[in-house]
């Protein structure tokens, strides 16, 4: 006949139990399709496929700075995105958000971009 485990040896279990399972919910969640990672700022530069998009600066600011002015400037987050949609229709200093794939997180950060749309165009 078997004997009952003592009652800190249930307790015990219940707690690894308990611990593990707040664990796999807790790093189970992620995005949805409903939420989106996006940004929106202004076209600071144009390179290939490639775009740097600021806050921080407006339209008329960009024009006519360097790369590394418009970095120094710039007071809100920068971002060298490589756009799977191509740049045929940018124009530095439009206004656009951009769907991000992948984001590094350094200063300034590099990343992919699936998908842009203008807010602003520039003429």
């Amino acid at each position: 006949m078997r004997t009952p485990l003592p009652i800190k040896t249930r307790l015990l279990f219940f707690m690894i139990v308990a611990i593990l399972t707040s664990l796999i919910v807790g790093c189970s969640v992620g995005t949805t399709e409903n939420e989106e990672n996006t940004l929106e700022g202004i076209v600071a530069l144009i390179n290939d496929d490639q775009i740097l998009l600021v806050e921080g600066l407006t339209s008329e600011e960009v024009k006519g700075l360097t790369e590394v002015e418009v970095l120094h400037e710039s007071d809100g987050a920068a971002a060298y995105l490589v756009l799977a949609e191509g740049v045929e229709n940018l124009t530095i200093g439009d206004k656009v958000k951009v769907w991000i794939e992948v984001l590094d997180e350094s200063a300034p950060a590099y990343g992919n971009a699936s998908k842009v749309e203008i807010l602003e165009k520039v003429h």
